[in-house]
């Protein structure tokens, strides 16, 4: 019983590649977080198959873009104000930020790259401040979404930083 556990715990638990647990080093003092990055970057068949640092940072940084955008979708046209503040600073900070980020990435001009990843960040980080407040708010597929929006941005950073 035992060995069939362990051999089926290693079909279904990929080991993650060098290049990405050295990348999730960098996530943060929060071990947890680390081990978040590695699983994510490990069970996404893009990252998990980038053989170079950059081509490994252009997919963390298209995984983000890909959530922020489904993030926009779930906020939609709200009429809840902390909602309504989120949707538009999705549009104008997280998106336009990834975006901008992905454009100084592909220019080589990693600070700008910095820079604007640490903008769409802290703009992810001011929805979940406004979307904490109140507790049904909080339970939200919203405020889900947009943490996961918030650590994958944090991934990418993690990545950009090995450029």
């Amino acid at each position: 019983m035992i060995s069939s556990q362990i051999l089926m715990k290693g079909t279904t638990c990929p080991f993650p590649s060098l290049l990405i647990s050295k990348a999730c080093k960098g996530t943060a003092s929060i071990s947890s977080q680390e081990q978040e990055c590695i699983e994510s970057l490990t069970f996404n068949r893009h990252t998990a198959s980038a053989s170079t640092v950059f081509e490994l940072a252009k997919v963390s940084l298209s995984l983000a873009m890909e959530k922020a955008e489904r993030t926009m979708i779930l906020i939609g046209s709200p009429k809840k104000p902390c909602f309504k503040s989120c949707a538009e600073n999705y549009k104008d900070s997280v998106a336009e930020g990834l975006k901008k980020a992905e454009w100084s990435m592909e220019k080589g001009d990693l600070d700008e790259t910095d820079d604007e990843l640490s903008l769409a960040r802290d703009a992810a980080d001011y929805c979940h401040m406004v979307l904490s407040v109140d507790p049904d708010d909080a339970r939200s597929p919203i405020f889900s979404a947009n943490r996961d929006v918030y650590n994958h941005i944090t991934y990418a950073m993690s990545v950009a930083d090995l450029l």
